[in-house]
């Protein structure tokens, strides 16, 4: 699922729009696309996997294989980029300090032209909670569906309230009461 992640990506469609538009390639529901993109349930059905070639204009043969490595992409500032994009307006500068770096290193950074260090790769691992032992340099953090930082994952909990009815809602706001409280 990695290389479907990937394709969407590239195409420029947005993380939140990765299910419908998934969907829409593969003529199958939404669900069914949420559920692919997360890697669960069953694979792609034939029918699917030549939806997926016409939506794509890949060949069958070119599904396969790690699509980032055949198109050269560089996952770690693909990561970096992904990370510091995710951070509220103005907390670059934060986010640079906390690392005891300049902002414009962070800036290569996330051009591509200088590279973090191994101590300083996982100081951001730290600063995004990313689970321990995240290699950044292989692992594309940017084609996780789970949101990664805490603006992404508050707006995605936001998101998520916006579209549960009532009664779910009023079943929710009691463990989120005994969780949240302090």
């Amino acid at each position: 699922m990695r290389n479907i992640r990937y394709l969407l990506w590239k195409g420029g469609t947005e993380r939140k729009d990765w299910p419908s538009k998934l969907a829409e390639w593969l003529g199958c529901p939404l669900q069914r696309a949420e559920d692919l993109l997360a890697g669960e349930g069953e694979d792609l059905t034939s029918k699917e996997k030549k939806a997926l070639e016409k939506a794509t204009g890949l060949a069958p043969e070119g599904l396969f294989g790690d699509l980032l490595e055949k198109h050269g992409e560089d996952i770690l500032v693909g990561n970096i980029r992904h990370l510091i994009d995710g951070l509220p307006h103005g907390q670059k500068k934060e986010f640079a300090a906390k690392l005891g770096v300049d902002v414009t290193t962070v800036s290569r950074w996330i051009g591509g032209a200088q590279r973090p260090t191994k101590k300083k790769l996982e100081e951001i691992g730290k600063y995004f909670g990313l689970p321990p032992g995240t290699d950044l340099h292989s692992e594309a953090v940017f084609l996780w569906t789970d949101p990664v930082s805490e603006t992404q994952m508050k707006s995605w909990l936001m998101e998520q309230i916006q579209h549960i009815d009532g009664k779910t809602l009023r079943e929710v706001i009691p463990a989120l009461r005994k969780l949240l409280k302090k």
